[in-house]
């Protein structure tokens, strides 16, 4: 089974550069991640999925957030626009098996329009359970205040990804709600004791650990690990993600270039697989960047397979054709 070197890169534009071809043949990342800089158009989408696949394998992981609502990178006119996951979690405390049923028809939809792009992974459910005070940077990308309704949308979407080829990552483990701030521009500390958090904002996570693939919270919590953030953690990432809620998949790191990350890149890369974090994530395809942390993280960590189970789901075809999927998700909500 091949090994890559355990990283998740984004790229600069909508074509590889001949640096990063060659970053991608000596350094072989795990993955991928794109973003609107690199969705111009459909064609063209297609063109450099291939491309990827083409110069690195054909289970190449390519991940996207394709959430719905304020978070898309799929801004295209002839692309369908999905909504917020907000919307479904009303639909499901109102009526919940039909709201579920919404739920899964928008999945449908989704992993066909990923799937005809060459995309295979995308950056869904979030399982976080915004507070009253919550920064507002999660807001209606939640399902729902309501931690019963959120996991039985996490499990609905992950179940529906899984089926239909597109593999879900849930985030932001071990939950993002209750923090003040923006963890783009800061970084959030949360006090609440490890109690609550386990009857609230962990419990989507642990009901849904099943999952294969999880994303940290670039958050401290202060009476778990008042040192560090979550993704830096030994006690959050062994005692909470793995023990408490035994989640057993691959845990990668949300983006090392944000705000609430205090260090270089490298040294953020380095500290995250130090702490058991399995793959780091690097969104701003600065190539640099990415040389330095390949670099350094190639001597001092062991490369990482691509789980058989990983590439299962991506064997799998969608189960629906799109235009029949529209048809009933218009039918059905039209009924609720």
């Amino acid at each position: 089974m091949n090994s890559y070197l355990p990283i998740i890169c984004g790229i600069s534009g909508t074509e590889l550069s001949n640096e990063e071809i060659k970053f991608f043949e000596q350094y072989k990342p795990w993955g991928v991640i794109l973003f609107e800089r690199n969705c111009s158009d459909i064609n063209s989408i297609k063109r450099l999925t291939a491309h990827l696949k083409e110069i690195n394998h054909i289970n190449l992981p390519i991940l996207i957030d394709q959430e719905g609502g304020r978070v898309s990178r799929l801004n295209l006119d002839n692309i369908k626009k999905f909504k917020t996951s907000d919307f479904f979690g009303k639909l499901i405390e109102q009526n919940y098996d039909l709201g579920l049923r919404l739920l899964e028809l928008n999945s449908i939809m989704m992993a066909s329009t990923l799937k005809e792009l060459g995309i295979n992974s995308n950056t869904i459910p979030v399982l976080d359970l915004p507070a009253n005070e919550e920064s507002g940077i999660i807001g209606d990308r939640a399902y729902s205040t309501n931690e019963n309704i959120v996991s039985a949308a996490g499990k609905a979407v992950i179940k529906t990804l899984t089926s239909n080829g597109v593999a879900p990552i849930m985030k932001h483990i071990p939950g993002h709600g209750k923090a003040k701030v923006d963890s783009h521009l800061e970084m959030p500390m949360v006090d609440a004791d490890e109690i609550l958090l386990e009857k609230y904002d962990f419990k989507p996570f642990t009901e849904n650990a099943e999952a294969q693939l999880a994303m940290t919270a670039h958050i401290k919590f202060n009476k778990i690990d008042s040192d560090n953030i979550a993704t830096f953690s030994k006690t959050i990432i062994n005692k909470v993600i793995r023990q408490h809620m035994k989640f057993k998949g691959l845990l990668m790191t949300d983006d090392l270039s944000m705000k609430a990350v205090d260090c270089e890149p490298v040294n953020a890369a380095v500290k995250s697989l130090d702490a058991g974090c399995d793959l780091v994530l690097h969104c701003n395809g600065n190539i640099n960047e990415m040389n330095m942390i390949a670099e350094r993280i190639k001597e001092e960590f062991k490369p990482i397979t691509i789980p058989s189970a990983i590439e299962a789901i991506y064997d799998q075809p969608v189960s629906m054709h799109m235009d029949k999927a529209e048809s009933e998700f218009e039918y059905l909500l039209s009924q609720a």
